[in-house]
């Protein structure tokens, strides 16, 4: 354990100062947009084209290494993430954030990539189950930790510097590692039709998951603004629905592997549905605004989850050709998500629980539909996947290790969709 602790320090230190620079930059570029008098709907448009960017690195990205190597693009993707977020505090035109936060997208989802690349390398099936945990948890609380450094004091414009700086400071650890580079990054095939044939549910419960996160993502430092004053509080509001994923995410996916999953997709709907309700009842209790927070992201976080063990129950497809679908699917979602939401907003500041929990009712009574009128067996059943929602690269982690487990018998793939 000590070896492995030694070899997977520098992984988990860039993970760590990396996603607190995300986060410190996820929060404060909606606030520094909306302090430039920019509409809620420009706003959405700009979370939308880092979502697109990070479509774009999970298709790109892996041909990328396979031509260049693994270190020499960790360093083009720390350089192009910290010189698109100083870019964005140069300008104020749209047109230019557009692109650089499309640059964002495209840089993060490389970087997940890369690293889980290393993470994949230094486990094997004793330990890769502990090591997934611990990178999940890691990246959610780093996040966090991101979110709240609005409440330390800092301006706009320092806490972007912040962000910055700890984007490349989180390169250093895996430049300078000993470490031999991985294997090639997979590229899975998109089987869009063959998963949704499998599995209706799956599919539009990733693409839910996705409309519903992306809002929050984006637009939840808008929504903090309108409804609390202080820094701090803003940061606990939004870290509050980081910590709800967190949490909750491992008791749902269990508790899916117990039950039919759609039903526990239903479940997780209502709830979050509940959660949007609380957060628009008229009132100026802050608590009861965290639980809200709180509840909605440990609702809505696990859906893709929860969606891809779904899928990968129901169809003979490998895991990283059944993640490519639900991983894009529910990037897609993510695009439309914050545009959807913002357009509302122009109308409604609270319009982001409207929209979220408008959805959440649809699926979850869709998904409580199909669980009562298809059957299924679950032929290819695995255990809930407790991974973060990065890149295909981490769904390779848990193919490796499900490769690794003596193999169950299997039936047949489905011939009615579920």
């Amino acid at each position: 354990m000590k070896t492995l602790v030694v070899s997977l320090f520098a992984l988990l230190a860039s993970v760590f100062i990396l996603l607190v620079g995300h986060g410190v930059q996820l929060t404060v570029l909606p606030l520094i947009a909306q302090d430039l008098g920019w509409s809620t709907s420009e706003i959405g448009y700009t979370g939308s084209a880092y979502f697109l960017g990070f479509i774009i690195g999970c298709l790109t990205i892996p041909r990328l290494v396979a031509n260049v190597g693994h270190i020499r693009v960790f360093g083009v993707l720390t350089s192009s993430a910290t010189a698109a977020l100083l870019t964005a505090g140069l300008f104020q035109e749209l047109t230019i954030w557009l692109v650089v936060r499309t640059l964002t997208g495209w840089s993060i989802a490389g970087l997940y990539m890369v690293i889980e690349s290393w993470l994949n390398e230094r486990t094997n099936s004793e330990n890769r189950g502990l090591v997934l945990s611990v990178y999940t948890v890691l990246t959610l609380v780093s996040i966090s930790i991101g979110q709240l450094a609005v409440g330390t004091g800092l301006n706009y414009t320092e806490l972007l510097i912040v962000g910055a700086v700890l984007l490349t400071l989180g390169s250093i650890p895996v430049s300078v590692t000993r470490s031999t580079a991985p294997a090639p990054l997979p590229v899975g095939g998109f089987q869009l039709k063959r998963v949704y044939a499998a599995s209706h549910v799956a599919v539009v419960g990733a693409f839910v998951g996705g409309l519903a996160t992306s809002s929050y993502w984006v637009l939840g430092p808008v929504v903090a603004t309108t409804v609390l004053q202080e820094g701090g509080s803003i940061g606990i509001f939004l870290a509050s629905a980081v910590l709800g994923g967190m949490l909750l995410q491992l008791p749902a996916g269990r508790l899916s592997d117990r039950i039919d999953r759609r039903l526990v997709l239903s479940i997780l709907s209502f709830t979050g549905a509940f959660a949007c309700a609380i957060a628009l009842l008229p009132f100026n209790n802050t608590a009861v605004l965290y639980l809200a927070m709180f509840l909605l992201g440990g609702t809505t976080f696990p859906l893709y989850s929860i969606s891809l063990a779904h899928a990968n129950d129901n169809t003979s497809l490998s895991l990283i050709e059944v993640g490519s679908v639900i991983l894009l699917v529910h990037s897609a979602g993510a695009v439309v998500g914050p545009i959807v939401t913002s357009s509302i907003m122009m109308f409604l500041p609270m319009g982001m629980f409207l929209f979220s929990g408008a959805i959440l009712v649809v699926f979850g009574c869709w998904s409580l539909w199909r669980s009562w009128t298809h059957d299924i067996d679950r032929g290819h059943f695995e255990p809930f996947p407790d991974a973060p929602k990065t890149s295909l690269e981490v769904l390779e982690v848990i193919d490796q290790e499900n490769e690794e487990e003596p193999p169950d018998l299997k039936n047949p793939e489905q011939n009615s969709s579920v």
